[in-house]
């Protein structure tokens, strides 16, 4: 298994090999960009858009997860530390909250 830390060597020796990392405000909108490829794939798989699910959610996914991470590299965060950070602070912070939301959540048809 690999490590979010080895993976993003993998997507800087790659973008490396390739040129170069492509400017903040270029990778942040490529980010948005894939959001919403996400968003649409979700939509056709859910049977929410007219044209039946030819996307593969999965690969729509991976390509968001290398550009958050072609995006943590040129902005030099460390996705690691950052996912730990973020873990702390929804245990400290949104346990409660989470399990309100999904109480609320199923008690919807």
């Amino acid at each position: 298994m690999s490590t979010l830390k080895e993976y993003q060597q993998c997507v800087h020796a790659w973008i490396e090999a390739h040129g170069g990392y492509w400017e903040d405000w270029a990778l942040l909108a490529r980010m948005v960009e894939e959001v919403g490829e996400v968003a649409a794939a979700m939509q056709r798989l859910k049977g929410l858009r007219p044209r039946p699910s030819t996307e593969d959610l999965a690969a729509e996914v991976g390509d968001l997860l290398f550009i958050l991470l072609a995006f943590a590299n040129r902005m030099e965060i460390d996705l690691e530390e950052a996912l730990a950070q973020t873990l702390a602070k929804y245990e400290a912070r949104d346990s409660a909250a989470w399990k309100e939301h999904l109480a609320h959540q199923e008690s919807f048809p």
